[in-house]
């Protein structure tokens, strides 16, 4: 069925409740988004609603972030469990899965692990090395510890980059941040996730080596994160890889030039 807004579904995997969005579209092929560090699945919502029509879209909260419970530890290992055990109780046994940053290493990592499930792969602006740019301390103020509105934490955000406007930013806070006890308001992800990373404990070069299903690269022409020549690498060590660089564009694709995105979507995606 069609539905006018996501279904809120909460799955335990060892122990640990992960929030699904459910955009309905049952008898489809099922499409789950990943998001990306510090992100959350209502990030995906626009997405979401231009890709429902022809697919049963999901978006998971990852351990952590959105409404999904925080956990001990956060690498490729307990993604992976954290997929497999949503993928399994869910009954899906073939999907397509979109990833952004974060999200498209642990897409990465499962469809290795796991071919057998994946139809296809979309990797957004992530790649097995990390451009140096990344570590560059964003431009404009630091972040309060708390915000005083939605308002400051979209101005906030539309300084640091400007594409998806500021009302696109008013919009996306609404679901991004959480009132404490004492009434300030801070971003929903649980501060273990900076506390508890683990990095470096995989060798990304060989995960890409692995994945025989269709991977569909998507890099930001402005990207801080993923620099050319490792996107060109990817598509050469990748089995059956494609790029496509995205303009106007720095790291969060689908929110920097949605109709660019859809349009690769489409043409990989057949749809």
């Amino acid at each position: 069925m069609n539905r006018l807004r996501p279904l809120d579904r909460d799955i335990v995997v060892n122990g640990l409740r992960l929030h699904v969005l459910d955009w309905g579209g049952e008898g489809r092929t099922p499409l789950l988004l990943l998001h990306g560090f510090t992100g959350h699945a209502h990030a995906f919502d626009t997405l979401a609603i231009a890709l429902q029509p022809h697919f049963h879209v999901l978006a998971l909260d990852q351990r952590g972030h959105g409404d999904s419970d925080a956990a001990d530890i956060y690498n490729a290992a307990g993604a992976f469990d954290d997929l497999s055990g949503v993928v399994d109780q869910l009954g899906l046994r073939s999907l397509i899965f979109v990833g952004l940053s974060m999200g498209g290493r642990s897409a990465m990592y499962f469809a290795s692990k796991r071919p057998e499930v994946v139809q296809k792969l979309v990797v957004i602006d992530i790649g097995p090395e990390i451009s140096a740019r990344a570590a560059a301390a964003p431009a404009g103020p630091p972040e309060p510890e708390t915000w005083t509105s939605i308002e400051q934490a979209a101005q906030h955000l539309y300084r640091a980059n400007p594409y998806p406007g500021v009302h696109y930013y008013r919009w996306v806070v609404m679901t991004s941040l959480r009132e404490r006890p004492d009434g300030g308001l801070v971003w929903k992800w649980h501060p273990s996730i900076k506390e508890r990373r683990v990095q470096g404990d995989v060798d990304w070069w060989a995960v890409l080596k692995t994945i025989t299903a269709p991977t569909l690269v998507l890099r930001g022409e402005e990207s801080r994160v993923l620099d050319r020549d490792v996107a060109e690498r990817m598509v050469k060590e990748l089995p059956r890889g494609r790029l496509v660089e995205i303009p106007r564009a720095v790291h969060t694709l689908h929110e920097d030039n949605p109709d660019a995105v859809l349009a690769a979507l489409e043409d990989f995606l057949e749809f």
